[in-house]
């Protein structure tokens, strides 16, 4: 039989839904993780950020591991689902893939404590969770891929190797959690729209010049 809650735990339990206590805790989490590194962080620490007893913590999670890798989920989750409707549109290639650039430069910025922790607790999951993390990068670096391949067949796309030129263009949205601030003169809409032109059109004003 399971030790039963303590009283404070009990209270929380009754007054909120189960899922927005989860969230509430994997919010905390992903903030202390983004400032502090995830080795830094403890249990007690997430229940002090929150006020909870930390036996609240550990009825929604068995483990520091298993709130890690639920960020990890629901980042991806929320990524591709922005993504998908964009995939089912009927835009031309160049149009979808500036649109599927732009979500996901937005989604780094106003996610940015989320996607510090994705970029960077990697070496803190399992083996197995680090093999599903893969498969779910994959899964969602298709998407681009298909896209992108699609440009190049018709012709709007230069032929540039397919990984190469996906991993650039994410790579450099992705770094956006490492120095965007939205306290800055750009907002995270103007700044997407940079991103998007950008790497649509190169940086050039003039004709492409041979190297």
């Amino acid at each position: 039989m399971a030790r039963p809650l303590k009283l404070q735990a009990r209270q929380v339990i009754a007054s909120k839904k189960h899922s927005v206590v989860r969230e509430e805790i994997l919010n905390a989490a992903v903030q202390l993780f983004a400032e502090r590194g995830y080795r830094a962080v403890s249990m007690d620490d997430v229940a002090a950020a929150l006020q909870y007893t930390k036996s609240v913590i550990y009825y929604y999670f068995k483990n520091k591991n298993e709130i890690l890798w639920q960020i990890y989920v629901l980042s991806s989750e929320r990524y591709s689902a922005d993504i998908q409707p964009l995939l089912a549109q009927e835009e031309s290639s160049a149009v979808k893939l500036r649109r599927m650039i732009r979500v996901h430069a937005m989604n780094v910025m106003n996610h940015r404590d989320w996607t510090a922790v994705y970029n960077n607790e990697s070496s803190e999951l399992t083996a197995s969770q680090r093999q599903a993390l893969n498969r779910m990068n994959r899964d969602y670096d298709a998407m681009f891929e298909s896209v992108f391949q699609r440009g190049v067949a018709e012709g709007v796309f230069r032929e540039i190797p397919v990984h190469v030129a996906v991993g650039g263009i994410l790579g450099m949205c992705n770094w956006l959690q490492a120095w965007y601030n939205d306290k800055g003169p750009l907002s995270s809409e103007q700044i997407a729209d940079f991103f998007a032109n950008l790497l649509e059109h190169g940086y050039s004003a003039g004709t492409p010049q041979a190297a």
